[in-house]
């Protein structure tokens, strides 16, 4: 299967041509206003001048030149400034990668820290906050777990079988 050509045949042919009447019509455009202009500021006392109205004309003409010139040449100097614009970019970013390093890391750290999940044993009877391993309540020193009889695996208080062993707890 053959892959078709992004730049077609065509597209070529069209930009040569707008590279071609691009500048063509920015030279004409040009000296019409240059004529507009020389007969302007040549007049003599109260003289009409005769070509006044080539400024009309060579305003849209040149428009049209410049219009061309960019689709016809935009491809190369989209390039160029890629390649000016490349170093600098890399550079910017590899600056901010270096200096942000550590802000980045404290961030991630603090969110890390925040989203741990404080776990913790409540006493059913005072409600009191424990630590994960306590086996009894450090405000009245309840028991919190309970240990099963058929295979000694500690299991929560509020377990009615063991989860080792599947074993009665009360």
């Amino acid at each position: 299967m053959e892959q078709e050509k992004f730049i077609t045949e065509q597209h070529g042919n069209t930009r040569s041509l707008f590279r071609f009447l691009g500048p063509l019509l920015l030279i004409v455009g040009g000296i019409m206003m240059l004529v507009a202009f020389i007969d302007l500021f040549t007049l003599q006392g109260f003289e009409e001048p005769k070509y006044f109205w080539l400024f009309f004309v060579s305003i849209p003409v040149l428009f049209i030149g410049f219009m061309l010139s960019g689709l016809g040449f935009g491809g190369s100097i989209a390039k160029y400034q890629s390649r000016e614009y490349a170093p600098v970019a890399k550079d910017t970013f590899n600056y901010l990668a270096k200096e942000t390093t550590t802000g980045v890391k404290e961030i991630s750290n603090a969110l890390q820290l925040e989203n741990v999940p404080t776990q913790s044993l409540v006493c059913p009877d005072c409600n009191q906050q424990n630590p994960v391993n306590a086996k009894f309540c450090n405000e009245c020193g309840e028991k919190l777990v309970r240990i099963c009889s058929g295979c000694k695996q500690v299991s929560s208080n509020d377990s009615s079988f063991c989860n080792e062993c599947g074993t009665s707890l009360d």
